[in-house]
Formats: structure tokens, C-alpha cells, sequence
């Protein structure tokens, strides 16, 4: 902007240069005009004296010829006095001059009948500039000859040119005010862009920063002042907008929903951290590149395609099979005023295994109740048809029927175990003696135990006291040490130890079968058995490690597996103090 006024303040003082220059030259050429003109006139009446004197003498030549040489005894002119046909009869300058002048421009006006003819130009004779003035002689009305005045123009125009320099003078202090004028006029033009301009251009690169122009130009202050409002106005609806897109951008870094805009050209606009988390990106994106460069699920793609002005909402669900599989509800909407499409996607992923999972127990939990449940019928009707007369069979059908309702109510313990777990209840916190709970649990099996003649080798502080919610610690460890008497082949050894320093570490290892790594990933899972018939047989539930694991994450803590196949088990659980 400071390079463009320059340029228009010189092409404002180049156009009054030139005017100046030209009205000088119209000036100047106005000013030797009128010199001339005078100057003719002074020769004109200077010629008709010489004439009225002479025809006293009746234009006799030789008393011409004496006026005429006495008239430039004084002055630095030249009378010529020619012939009727313009012949040169005779020259003050040069008495042997002679030949005809009919071709001289002053000459041949008079020779056309002129009453007066004048020329300005270079004398071929004397070598300068001379004005020619020429009267026609006539006597009886008749042309009988002709004199020619000339006068060197240095000899008036140096007497003029001290007030040609006077006017020079005037005209320049003139354009000299009038340029003032002109640059005063552009200056007071261009004051509210030089000051207006700084303050807008600080106005757009800082527009949370107040400007405020502090002038007291009269003509100026209005604007001034709106330009104080309007700056003012901006910084705080700008600071309204930033902190509006500051939540905007923060509510969308936050939500649990996944979210990112294309452009009418297919770019990626923005993408919140849920999105990137839901497709697996997790390095920075350039910006607006084209999405399908970024999301390369087809199924995403082409639903983002599908978009048009004539089916502006789409709705969907999606499985991703990139990073594991993962259930995505899809919903799309085109801005028709900005051309834009926003998508926005639900994780579905865990609904829906919560959903299997429901159904999983549901099913698991119908078939748990029902094999023991049909075992009951089927043995209580077998004993109503008849087959309790035979003391012998009633005795062996009461002894099953004693296990299946043993194992069903077991199922049932277990379940309520589980639902009160979930139910997150506010168990009393209690100091408990570990190595008499651990006690208290074996002598239980003991019975188990002596019928498998198992090793069993308690290790730890005897008078270890640990504060603790007894209720949800004492199905950890009764199902860890169950599990390890049931899968514990006969004469094995099972060790159980615990340790106390920031943190409780319980200990269970046994010398079973062990659990393949596979089966590792889903062992805490209910229901879920590495050897379904080997586990019904022992009249396992399925649902024992499902409540280990629930318990210690409603402690606080964590519950490890160490298992090799024929080698053993070994789980640890870790609980943090209350």
C-alpha cells in the first residue's frame, strides 16, 4: 500500500510538471507573441514617419535615402527602401546591395496590394535574426516602391526578457503553490488509509487485541471512532467465537463418539481422536488430503460415496476387520449449504459382545439347570414307577440325586455370587487372619484332598492380619484352591502361599494338567472349560475363575496366569490396600 501511494504521489507530480511545462510554453510563446506584435508596430509607425517626411519631398530617393540614414544613426536598424517590382534600389546596412527581394514574405504582401507586411527570420546577409516590417510607397494611389524596416530581435527581446523572468518568477511561485496545494490535498486524501490501514491489517493478524486510534482530525473523527467500535465489536466477538470453537473442538476430542467431515472435494476436514481410535489410526494426518487415503475401510468409502443431494442420510453398521474385529454404527448427513458430509460412528463392538455374552450365559446357564434338573425328574419318576421297593437301587438313585441337587445348588450359589459382584455392593472392610481363612477353606476339601492324596503346603505369615472385604476376598481364594484340588491328579502337590509388602500376593500353583496358551485368553470367561467333560465330571460350574476375576477387580487388584501344558498352574492374585 506505501509502494502504491508513492507511485500516485509521482504520477500526480509529473502531470502538473508537464501542465506546468506546457502552459509555460503557451505562456512564453503568448509573451514573444505579443512582443512581436509591439515591436511591429513600433517599426510600422517608425516607417510611416520616414514616408510622411519623405512626400514632403515628393519620395525623391536621395532625400530618402538621407532620412533614412540619419533615422538609424541612432538605433540598431535597417531601412531598405525597393522598387515597385521589389528591387533593391537602395540598403542602410550595405550601400553595394543589390538584386530584387520580391520573394520575401514581407515583400510579396505589399507586391499583393497588403498595407502591411512583416516576417520574423534569420537575415541571409547579416547572419542573425531580424524583424522585417514592410510599407508600401504610393503616390496617386499608385504603388511606386517600397520600405522595409528591419530590426535585430536581441535588441527588444533582451530588453523583454527581464520581465519575461518576472513572469517566470510569478508562474513558478504559482505552480510551486499550487503543487503544495495538490500534495496537501492527496496527504489529507490518503491520512485515514495511512492511518486506518496499520490499524486494520493489526486488527486482522491479532483480532483478540483491541485497537484504538487516538487522532483528533475533525473531519476524521467519526470515522475514527466507528473504526474504535467496530475493533472493539471484533475482538469480542472473535474471543466469543474462539471460545466457543475451543469447547466445540473439546467436547469433540472428548465425546465417545467417533466423528470426522469430508469436503465437497473429498478432503478430510477433521477427524476426532475416537475416529482415529475406532479405525486404528494413531499417526498425524497431513491436512486436507483426500479421506480414502486416510480411511481405507471399502465399507466406509463406499458409504461416504453413497452420499448425494437426492439421499443426504444414511444409516448403517459396519464390521471392521483391521486391528481385531470391531462393530461400527454408521450415521451420515450432507450439508448442502457447505458441501459437507459429517459421519459420525458408535463402537458398537462391546454392546454387541455383551450381547453374545447374554446370550452365551443364558444358553450356558439353561443347559448348567437343566442336566441336573432333568437328572432329578428322571430318577424321582423312576422311583415313583416302582423302583423304591428295592432298598438297594432307591439308596444308589438317592446318592445321585444328593449330587445333582449338590451341584445345582452349587450353580445357583455361584450365579448369586456373580450378580452380587456386578451389583457393586458396599461390603463392611474387616481385618482377617490369612492363614486361618486359608485354613478354614482347606479343611473342607480335606475330604478331596485325602481321596486324592494330594500334597498340600500352606506358606506365609502365620500371624499375617490383612484388612479386607471378606466377602469378596474369601471366593477368591475358596475358588482358586477348589480349582486347584479338582484339576490336581492323585499324589500331586498343590502350594499356596502369600506375601505381604505394599501390596497382598496370593499364591496357588498345582502340578495339574496345566492350560494351553489359547485356552489362557479365555479361561476367566463363564461357562468357559478347557475339558467340558472332565469338569461336569467333577461337578464344575464353569463360572468359579469368572468370579475370581470380578472379586479382584472389585478389590482393586489383578489376577495373573502362569500355565504350561503338563507342568502346572499357577495364579497369582495381587490386592492393594484399602
Amino acid at each position: 500500500m506505501k509502494k502504491r501511494r508513492v507511485l500516485e504521489y509521482l504520477l500526480w507530480i509529473t502531470t502538473l510538471l508537464v501542465l506546468f511545462v506546457g502552459a509555460w510554453q503557451l505562456i512564453g510563446g503568448f509573451f514573444e507573441h505579443q512582443v512581436l506584435s509591439q515591436q511591429e508596430n513600433y517599426l510600422e509607425k517608425k516607417g510611416n514617419l520616414l514616408l510622411r517626411m519623405a512626400k514632403e519631398e515628393n519620395y525623391n530617393e536621395a532625400s530618402l535615402r538621407q532620412l533614412s540614414q540619419h533615422y538609424i544613426e541612432h538605433v540598431d536598424e535597417r531601412v531598405t527602401y525597393l522598387s515597385a517590382t521589389g528591387k533593391i534600389i537602395f540598403d542602410t546596412s550595405n550601400s553595394n546591395l543589390l538584386g530584387t527581394r520580391s520573394n520575401r514574405p514581407e515583400v510579396k504582401t505589399v507586391l499583393a496590394g497588403g498595407k502591411l507586411g512583416t516576417s520574423l527570420r534569420k537575415s541571409a546577409t547579416l547572419k542573425k535574426e531580424l524583424l522585417y516590417v514592410a510599407l508600401p510607397v504610393e503616390q496617386d494611389n499608385h504603388l511606386i516602391g517600397i520600405l522595409r524596416i528591419a530590426e535585430s530581435t536581441t535588441t527588444f527581446m533582451t530588453a523583454a526578457s527581464s520581465v519575461r523572468n518576472s513572469i517566470l518568477t510569478v508562474y513558478v511561485i504559482l505552480c510551486l503553490l499550487i503543487t503544495i496545494f495538490v500534495l496537501y490535498f492527496l496527504r489529507q486524501k490518503n491520512r485515514p488509509l495511512e492511518t486506518l490501514l496499520p490499524a486494520i491489517k493489526k486488527m486482522v493478524a491479532n483480532p483478540t487485541r483491541t485497537e484504538t486510534i487516538m487522532q483528533t482530525t475533525p473531519q476524521w473523527e467519526e470515522l475514527y471512532q466507528a473504526l474504535n467500535q467496530l475493533s472493539e465489536q471484533m475482538s469480542h466477538t472473535y474471543k466469543a467465537y474462539s471460545a466457543t470453537e475451543h469447547k466445540l473442538h473439546t467436547l469433540l476430542n472428548d465425546l465417545m463418539i467417533g466423528i470426522f467431515i469430508v469436503d465437497s472435494e473429498n478432503k478430510l476436514v477433521m477427524i476426532n481422536p475416537e475416529m482415529k481410535r475406532q479405525l486404528g489410526l494413531f499417526q498425524n494426518l497431513a491436512e486436507k488430503v483426500n479421506f480414502a487415503e486416510v480411511i481405507k475401510d471399502p465399507q466406509l468409502i463406499q458409504l461416504v460415496y453413497r452420499i448425494s443431494p437426492n439421499n443426504p442420510f444414511l444409516h448403517d453398521e459396519i464390521t471392521l476387520h483391521q486391528n481385531g474385529e470391531r462393530v461400527l454404527d454408521i450415521d451420515l448427513r450432507l450439508f448442502n449449504e457447505e458441501r459437507q458430509i459429517l459421519v459420525m460412528s458408535y463402537d458398537m463392538t462391546q454392546v454387541r459382545q455383551l450381547e453374545k455374552m447374554q446370550q452365551d450365559f443364558v444358553s450356558n446357564v439353561s443347559h448348567e439347570l437343566k442336566t441336573p434338573v432333568t437328572s432329578l425328574i428322571g430318577f424321582t419318576e423312576t422311583l415313583l414307577d416302582g423302583a423304591k421297593d428295592d432298598p438297594k437301587t432307591t439308596t444308589e438313585f438317592l446318592r445321585i440325586m444328593e449330587k445333582d441337587a449338590k451341584r445345582l445348588q452349587a450353580l445357583i450359589q455361584d450365579i448369586i455370587q456373580l450378580s452380587k459382584g456386578r451389583q457393586a455392593l458396599d461390603y463392611p472392610i474387616q481385618n482377617i487372619t490369612v492363614a486361618e481363612l486359608l485354613a478354614q477353606i482347606l479343611e473342607s476339601y480335606q475330604a478331596q484332598i485325602q481321596a486324592k492324596n494330594l500334597s498340600v503346603h500352606l506358606v506365609g505369615d502365620q500371624a499375617l492380619v490383612w484388612s479386607t472385604k471378606v466377602e469378596l476376598f474369601y471366593p477368591i481364594a475358596k475358588n482358586l484352591i477348589e480349582n486347584a484340588i479338582k484339576y490336581t491328579p492323585e499324589a500331586k502337590k498343590i502350594t499356596i502361599s502369600y506375601t505381604l509388602a505394599d501390596n497382598l500376593t496370593l499364591n496357588v500353583s498345582d502340578q495339574g494338567l496345566g492350560i494351553d496358551s489359547d485356552d489362557q485368553q479365555r479361561i476367566f470367561e463363564r461357562f468357559y472349560r478347557v475339558d467340558k467333560a472332565r469338569a461336569r465330571q467333577s461337578g464344575g460350574t464353569g463360572l468359579g475363575l469368572a468370579i475370581v476375576k470380578e472379586s479382584v477387580e472389585k478389590l482393586g487388584g489383578k489376577v495373573q496366569l502362569e500355565s504350561h501344558p503338563g507342568v502346572g498352574s499357577t495364579f497369582t492374585v495381587t490386592l492393594p490396600k484399602l
